[in-house]
């Protein structure tokens, strides 16, 4: 077959290059600008931008900086903020999508987040404070009943002031001058004389919920007792505060305050 004789057998349409569609009629979606020697440049229409919202990018912004109400509290007023600045770019729409929405839910999931951590930390925290308070406060008050008033008031300083677990604390305070009016200064209240008189087994309640605090950067604890049996008839005051140590990192509980409950004039917060 010569070439002459292959080219007369192809369509007669094979030479010839059909018209694009696409040239002829443009495209539903966005337009993509053409530029060329004979077309020019084609400049986009202002309806082809997608608008922009800074409010998702203010989102973000806040939702990064949201971390910091894992410190403190009072910075929970960002994540707060975040969201509201997320739920304003992310409201409804028409047309293309508005730039700066993908911002905005980046910044809802991090202000959500370190939101939630910011809340729920200092609730597991203060409870574990308040429960582990509870425990040692009641210890406290049925050591006093058995009678060891001595280790009672080693059990009023901290962790690093007191004497040695070997020691005779009877025998040590009965000989410590010091100690002794320790001891007289501890029972001018006559608290200790009144649980002792009352006997060991007394079924100390909690007169109400215990208050977590800080004070002079120290984590106590606020718990008021009651003898539902009645042979303690005052309401009593104990005030546990937490200490870490130093050498061993651990936390330790000591009795800051033990006496008998005294209405407050002052709101507890100013104090």
């Amino acid at each position: 077959m010569t070439d002459s004789e292959e080219k007369a057998s192809l369509p007669a349409n094979f030479l010839t290059t059909p018209k694009s569609t696409d040239q002829a009629k443009p495209s539903d979606g966005f337009a993509i600008p053409k530029m060329g020697a004979e077309v020019g440049y084609e400049v986009l229409s202002d309806d082809d931008v997608p608008p922009f919202r800074s409010s998702g990018l203010v989102c973000l912004i806040l939702g990064l900086l949201s971390f910091s109400a894992l410190v403190a509290w009072q910075m929970l007023v960002l994540p707060i903020a975040a969201i509201i600045f997320g739920l304003v770019a992310m409201r409804k729409w028409t047309g293309q999508r508005p730039a700066g929405t993908t911002a905005a839910v980046i910044g809802l999931i991090l202000a959500t987040g370190f939101g939630a951590a910011g809340i729920t930390i200092p609730l597991a925290k203060n409870r574990t404070m308040g429960n582990q308070a509870v425990y040692f406060a009641k210890e406290y008050l049925e050591l006093v009943g058995r009678g060891d008033a001595e280790l009672a008031l080693e059990l009023r300083k901290e962790a690093r002031n007191r004497q040695l677990t070997e020691m005779n604390l009877k025998q040590a305070y009965s000989k410590d001058p010091i100690a002794k009016e320790s001891m007289e200064a501890e029972g001018d209240n006559g608290l200790i004389d009144i649980i002792q008189a009352a006997g060991p087994d007394i079924p100390w309640e909690l007169a109400e919920p215990p208050r977590v605090f800080v004070k002079y950067n120290m984590e106590r604890v606020d718990t008021y007792w009651v003898d539902p049996s009645g042979r303690v008839k005052e309401k009593i005051q104990l005030l546990m505060q937490w200490s870490p140590n130093e050498q061993t990192k651990k936390g330790e509980w000591h009795v800051n305050l033990f006496q008998i409950a005294r209405e407050l004039i002052v709101a507890p917060s100013i104090l």
